[in-house]
């Protein structure tokens, strides 16, 4: 057997070619089922974040062709559009890659939290998808440990550690002080729920949130003190916003550049900024060509994050070696399994997590 990982990430790929290959949270199970039944494989997982899309397979033979083919007719899109653009992983290099993504090792912001709990969800997904078996299981449950020791045994974590964070800390750089400012969060999930909170600890007062399930949006906007509005009444609130803030699930632009056309006069040309966390992409890149229109993604954010990683670099030299441990107790137990030859193709490492 053969534990493949095949991904594309923001180190590799822009968010325009990593966004047609995305998956939305009501897509993931259904995919996993399909390519397991199209690739005939034992185990597979999908991973698919705002950075991300990793596909983990466990497999007789070797199937990285199987899956790029699979991509393709899934997504519409030729495999010479992505294929250069991806990373393939065996074995080691596999279980390694998967215990420094969920560690956020191989994150924007190196350290940030909120990669564990989208690895879990790929779980979950996975594991409501009958897509899981005795190995899969096994290595993301040690994955899950890994990841937990390095956020409590090292100083990984510290600064700004999210794209929440540093999506508020590049607020502050485009307006200065963000206390009278009004901030419009379009959806409601978990980077929206951050949004608030950071927005909140910084001091904004006039925060509105949208969201097409209005009641969420509601829950959300009394929990911070913010104010919710039904998703379709968002373009009024886009002409006396400062800062518009996207990071819905949908699956193509919302908004759109003929929209804020129309709306720049309501507003005197008063600048508008708009930052864009969704993947696929909420906001058409041609708003940016607007005068007195900026536009972010979330590509824009890596030079903040580059400010802050000098914080944890001497760190990882620790996260190195739990993870090195980590993946020398996993081996031993394919051993145990007889998990062959798969553990043949597991380099040796010292040392074992405990």
């Amino acid at each position: 057997m053969k534990l493949i990982v095949l991904g594309i990430n923001h180190k590799t790929a822009p968010v325009e070619i990593r966004e047609k290959l995305s998956f939305s949270a009501n897509e993931v199970i259904r995919a996993n089922r399909s390519l397991r039944d199209t690739l005939s494989l034992s185990e597979c997982l999908i991973l698919s974040t705002c950075n991300r899309v990793e596909i983990y397979v466990v497999a007789r033979d070797d199937c990285a062709g199987g899956i790029k083919r699979f991509l393709s007719k899934l997504r519409n899109i030729e495999i010479s559009e992505f294929e250069k653009r991806l990373y393939i992983y065996e074995d080691s290099d596999a279980v390694k890659h998967l215990f420094r993504v969920a560690a956020g090792l191989d994150s924007m912001v190196i350290g940030e939290m909120e990669i564990l709990g989208q690895v879990k969800i790929a779980y979950q997904d996975a594991s409501e998808s009958k897509t899981l078996g005795k190995l899969l299981n096994r290595l993301f449950q040690k994955t899950f440990n890994a990841a937990k020791k390095i956020r409590t045994e090292t100083l990984i974590t510290r600064g700004s550690v999210s794209v929440s964070s540093v999506t508020v800390r590049l607020s502050e750089k485009i307006l200065g002080h963000l206390a009278d400012k009004k901030v419009l969060v379009i959806g409601a999930g978990t980077i929206g729920e951050q949004l608030l909170r950071y927005l909140k600890k910084n001091g904004v007062k006039i925060i509105v949130v949208a969201n097409r399930t209005y009641e969420k949006a509601l829950v959300l906007a009394d929990r911070f003190g913010a104010t919710a509005i039904k998703f379709d009444d968002f373009p009024q609130d886009l002409i006396d916003a400062d800062i518009v803030i996207s990071s819905t699930g949908a699956p193509h632009t919302i908004i759109h550049k003929d929209d804020v056309l129309r709306l720049m006069p309501k507003r005197h040309q008063r600048p508008l900024f708009f930052i864009d966390l969704a993947v696929p992409r909420d906001i058409e890149a041609e708003v940016n060509k607007i005068d007195n229109v900026y536009l972010y993604n979330i590509d824009d954010l890596q030079k903040i994050v580059d400010e802050n990683l000098s914080l944890r670099k001497n760190e990882l030299d620790s996260c190195n070696e739990i993870i090195e441990s980590a993946a020398l107790h996993f081996k031993n137990w394919l051993v145990k399994e007889s998990f062959t030859p798969l553990e043949m193709r597991l380099s040796p490492t010292e040392g074992e997590i405990r």
